[in-house]
């Protein structure tokens, strides 16, 4: 099981959550490969770029480190360890610096992946209530049944209703 945290956007002008995908975000937290692999290009895709402009000068950094005489493994060991770091602790960064933007955190759900978090935590959700269908008008009431088949002359090959 995943954990999922389940937030909501700053400002919304219509109140309360909504049922629909659109104004909610549910992150999955965790450890990320893709940051593992690419940590600054991850946050940069994910708009964390103070993190990822220190995590680019750091990785930048370990490369010239390395090619030092005698600190290669320095500079190796202090690169992973960034791109460890940015694995691990990426998306619980994302998270936080969300809610400093006015994000919401409403829930955090136990789940096996995205789609059964979305599901358990919309199911939770008060139902909208029903609205009644809206009185139809005076004229509306009055006025005839249109009468069934076509009405007008013949406009083509052939005939409609046997005329």
């Amino acid at each position: 099981m995943r954990s999922y945290l389940v937030l909501t956007p700053p400002n919304d002008p219509r109140s309360g959550p909504k049922r629909d995908f659109q104004s909610t975000l549910v992150l999955r937290d965790g450890f990320s490969w893709l940051a593992l692999l690419f940590p600054w290009i991850w946050l940069f895709w994910h708009r964390l770029w103070v993190a990822g402009i220190v995590v680019l000068l750091v990785q930048i950094g370990s490369g010239v480190l390395m090619q030092v005489p005698g600190f290669w493994t320095a500079g190796l060991l202090l690169g992973f360890a960034t791109s460890l770091l940015t694995a691990l602790e990426g998306r619980h960064y994302r998270s936080e610096a969300l809610i400093r933007r006015g994000w919401t955190l409403e829930t955090v759900i136990a789940a096996t992946d995205l789609r059964t978090a979305e599901e358990i935590y919309f199911s939770r959700l008060p139902q909208p209530q029903q609205q009644p269908m809206p009185v139809s008008a005076e004229w509306a009431k009055q006025a005839k049944p249109p009468a069934a088949g076509w009405q007008a002359p013949h406009m083509g090959l052939f005939e409609h209703g046997g005329r």
